[in-house]
């Protein structure tokens, strides 16, 4: 079987997939990974072989130079994680959609469809797996004639929108059913010569994959009616080395982790306020591991950090999380499906790239952590927190049930013949 993986050209987002593309190389299955040429160097280092399609994306620069990205759906004012049911109006979800259409747009353009579609019409895969933010993917599945697989990288909010809109819709007049989102796939089938009574016709699975490989845990999981493939998240942190003081040094004192993630520190991050984060920790009886990326390092490189503050450009958490009793974090999705495998309590500050603010809240629900609004950042709201999930035990054993239940889940391995049969069917 050939397998085309597509994804947004994001190391977080390529980490993702790589556990799963390795179980269908290890199955036997030819494999190769598309996306944009930023991308490619990553590809080659996790061992897989790439296809560099369209021009560079440089997504982290795009946001840079946009601060108003750190608002509703990156500016838009929508943001697809809204659940007020007072904001849900027909209007408000359809043009929702509209805006993450047209961020998907950016995310994954023309030339890149253009570019992967020759590629695929030639290699003929049997099945292409994309990820949820790259919606070249289910298109270029249908151009090619393959099955297609959607996997998550976070709450399924596209499927959940998706679905309130259909049925929004058929409370309105047929005249003003606007679907952009389904006008974007439709354009772009009709722009790889797709005919709009074959191939070319559009439907739900062009949203929503045939299949959606699912690798969240069952309190952030939206059902809307879909055919689920669920599967244990396991880490990939990329080429990395483990240093010496996580394996030979035991912590004197409660080692507590601070991360941003593999995403936000290359983006807008007003809202995580860092050097308040290290100062706060003088005043606790922890020592606090600060991985912030080599840009952030680098801007601190001249302060005076308090005596039980590391601060390092990076650590795999999967090597560090055994060793820590909690972790600061911003809410992504990596980040927490590590953090969660381990059972280590969370204060999360969440940032603003998807639904941060959704998952820590859904986290602390579950009593295995505890949400600081940015807004409401100070360094006695980080004590307590930090103290709260350290001293009270019930949410190391909410932390805890948490990891055995996520990890009861099937391996990356176990769902390759659930993938073959999807690929058979399509033959």
């Amino acid at each position: 079987m050939r397998v085309l993986v597509t994804t947004l050209a994001l190391d977080s987002h390529f980490y993702n997939t790589v556990p799963i593309a390795w179980a269908l190389r290890s199955a036997g299955h030819e494999v190769r990974v598309a996306s944009q040429p930023d991308l490619v160097p990553t590809i080659t280092r996790a061992g897989l072989t790439a296809v560099p399609v369209g021009r560079e994306l440089n997504l982290m620069e795009q946001s840079q130079q946009a601060p108003e990205s750190a608002e509703a759906g990156y500016g838009s004012g929508f943001n697809i994680a809204e659940t007020d049911p007072a904001k849900l109006t027909w209007e408000y979800v359809r043009d929702t959609l509209a805006a993450y259409a047209h961020i998907a747009e950016l995310s994954t353009n023309t030339e890149m469809l253009t570019d992967l579609t020759r590629f695929a019409r030639a290699w003929q895969p049997d099945l292409v797996l994309w990820d949820a933010m790259s919606y070249v993917g289910p298109a270029v599945a249908r151009a090619c004639g393959a099955a297609h697989a959607r996997l998550l990288f976070g709450t399924d909010h596209w499927a959940r929108m998706r679905e309130l809109y259909l049925r929004l819709a058929a409370e309105q007049p047929e005249e003003a059913r606007v679907d952009a989102l389904g006008d974007w796939i439709t354009g772009r089938l009709a722009g790889l010569g797709c005919a709009p009574e074959g191939d070319g016709r559009f439907d739900e699975e062009l949203v929503v994959g045939q299949r959606t490989i699912d690798p969240l845990p069952s309190f952030l999981r939206i059902e809307a009616g879909l055919n689920r493939i669920p599967v244990r998240p396991v880490a990939y942190n990329g080429p990395s080395v483990v240093p010496d003081w996580v394996t030979h040094e035991r912590p004197e004192r409660p080692r507590v982790v601070l991360t941003l993630g593999l995403t936000l520190p290359e983006a807008y991050n007003d809202g995580f306020p860092i050097t308040d984060l290290l100062a706060a920790a003088a005043e606790m009886d922890v020592e606090l591991i600060a991985t912030v990326g080599s840009a952030t390092a680098e801007s601190l490189s001249g302060t005076t950090l308090p005596e039980n503050v590391r601060l390092v450009d990076f650590v795999p958490l999967n090597e560090l999380l055994p060793t820590c009793s909690a972790i600061i974090h911003h809410g992504g999705m990596g980040t927490l499906q590590n953090t969660l495998r381990h059972g280590v309590p969370q204060v999360i500050v969440p940032g603003w790239l998807w639904d941060e603010r959704a998952t820590a809240l859904a986290v602390q629900a579950q009593g295995a952590g505890l949400m600081i609004e940015p807004r409401e950042f100070r360094a006695d709201t980080l004590q307590a927190a930090v103290e709260r999930v350290l001293n009270e035990p019930s949410f190391a054993d909410s932390a805890e049930r948490l990891a055995k239940e996520l990890l009861s889940a099937p391996a990356p391995r176990d769902i390759v013949p659930e993938l073959e049969r999807l690929a058979a069917e399509r033959a």
